[in-house]
């Protein structure tokens, strides 16, 4: 699904205006039922329902859907800015609100008016929606307040909930939780990012009956969640006509003497994801060891560093770094790969922490590396690669991702709830997942799989990243539900991975 950032909603809203001939009081019209059937659908009826209205569209929206309330709930209208609305089209369903008998009340931190909002059976922000950025207003501290203590109330913010940025999910210090967002028009980047995701709720989304074909055809969408819709135009069934050669080959680095469990979870997924060919090359008591579980697979012992540069040129894809052990020797490996020519270089794990050792040298030489460059790094690994903290990074993932992407000229997937795909111009935001994927080991799968996938289609790399993080992430949603988020281990993971895409797969033959 595509997303848009705030200002190209805006845009969008004016193009329908404009070019398409849908007055903007149309879409406020809908905007306002899509608001009122989910009222209807969670606040109780014995209890008042409170709507907070800001001076802008968002507060229009608010007023809309106070219209189609009043008579049927008890509603009260708090003006947040006792502005009324800026807009004609706000103004014009303000006056509608109050022509049917809504009661309008211009808001004061007053303990009557504070006690009269936390006691409502529905909370409805729709005071800024889109439109804020930075920190909460010191006028409005007193208010997030008191929703956040509005417990027994059904809370429900339209597009964003107060105190949420909705380009970037950012939170500010007094955001509020709600229980659902009302999605208007299309989704924002944000809603469906971590740190913001956790205090949305429920995403309801509502396309106002907009002609999407024609909107998607004129803008320039750069940001998409990969959900089962994204899936299923992405993912190609593989031609009958076909041979190991058509699939690729695959260079696999991975594990140690002292990780060697990073080996084998690596190598079972790789095989798993459909390259054409696997080639791993480790120690020879690895090797030793993985032969007997894997024989679909080539061996060779580690050689020499140009041995091992010929070996990656004469494959599509390399992976080096999942369970490696960050060593020196690593470290020289690595630094010879991304100076050397060939296919695209995924690097993982240790990996990355070697790279990571140089300080402000590491992104430098990733920046000016030979190939295309693949990173997997979880929050921690991206911390110490981009010199900054685990805090910083996890409170403005979206932009973390994206700056560093395209500053280094490399494809970075930063991993966690919602993992982001990104080279820094293109965004895919992974919309499934579960805590059953937060254990060691979970990210060698990861690696081995999308390597796999890469390899595939070396020509739409993206694509192929985030059609492995999505059924890595749904295969351990899957086996939660049978096994618990506690109970799944990443050992599990591969072969669920597998028969996620043949439904998948199976789904797409039965449209043929």
């Amino acid at each position: 699904m595509k997303l848009a950032m705030s200002a190209m909603v805006s845009t969008i809203d004016a193009y329908c205006r404009d070019e398409l001939g849908i007055p903007t009081s149309v879409l406020m019209k809908k905007s306002g039922d899509a608001v009122a059937a989910v009222i209807k659908e969670r606040a109780p009826k014995n209890k008042h329902v409170v709507i907070l209205a800001g001076k802008g569209n968002n507060g229009g929206d608010g007023y809309a859907a106070a219209a189609e309330l009043v008579g049927e709930y008890d509603v009260v209208v708090y003006d947040v800015f006792s502005a009324g609305q800026k807009t004609d089209e706000g103004r014009e369903f303000l006056k509608l609100y109050e022509s049917r008998g809504g009661k309008i009340i211009n808001f004061e931190p007053t303990e009557q008016i504070l006690s009269h909002i936390k006691s409502a059976g529905c909370i409805v922000d729709a005071i800024f929606g889109t439109g804020f950025q930075g920190e909460m207003p010191e006028q409005l501290r007193p208010l997030a307040v008191t929703i956040r203590e509005a417990v027994e109330a059904q809370k429900i913010a339209i597009d964003v909930p107060l105190g949420i940025n909705a380009d970037n999910g950012s939170v500010s210090d007094f955001a509020i939780s709600v229980g659902a967002t009302v999605e208007l028009s299309f989704i924002k980047p944000g809603i469906i990012s971590y740190p913001a995701r956790s205090f949305v709720g429920r995403i309801i989304h509502d396309d106002l009956g907009l002609p999407r074909k024609k909107i998607t055809g004129a803008f320039d969408f750069k940001y998409h969640m990969v959900d089962s819709e994204w899936v299923e135009h992405h993912f190609k069934l593989r031609e009958n006509n076909s041979n190991k050669g058509t699939f690729g080959k695959l260079l696999v680095i991975t594990g140690s003497e002292r990780y060697r469990g990073a080996a084998h979870l690596s190598l079972d997924a790789a095989l798993r994801g459909g390259v054409g060919l696997v080639t791993y090359l480790g120690t020879p008591s690895l090797i030793s060891e993985l032969s007997q579980k894997y024989p679909e697979a080539i061996y060779k012992s580690v050689g020499s560093v140009s041995e091992i540069i010929d070996a990656s040129s004469r494959h599509t894809v390399t992976l080096i770094g999942s369970g490696s052990d960050n060593t020196d020797e690593l470290l020289s490996l690595t630094l010879s790969l991304l100076s050397a020519e060939g296919g695209p270089l995924i690097l993982d794990a240790d990996a990355i922490n070697a790279l990571a050792s140089l300080g402000d040298e590491g992104p430098r030489v990733i920046k000016n590396a030979k190939r295309t460059v693949v990173l997997t790094p979880h929050p921690l690994e991206f911390a110490r690669l981009s010199g900054t903290s685990v805090a910083a990074v996890q409170q403005h993932r979206l932009e973390a991702a994206v700056k560093f992407a395209k500053e280094n000229r490399c494809i970075l997937i930063l991993k966690g709830a919602g993992t982001v795909i990104t080279d820094g111009n293109e965004v895919y935001i992974n919309a499934v997942g579960s805590s059953a994927l937060a254990k060691a080991g979970s990210g060698d799968v990861l690696a081995g799989y999308m390597a796999s996938m890469i390899a595939q289609n070396t020509a739409e790399i993206l694509h192929s990243a985030a059609l492995s993080v999505y059924f890595h992430a749904l295969a351990g949603e899957s086996l939660a539900e049978e096994f618990s988020s506690y109970g799944v281990i990443p050992s599990d993971l591969s072969l669920e991975i597998a028969r996620q895409m043949a439904k998948t797969e199976k789904e797409l033959k039965g449209r043929i």
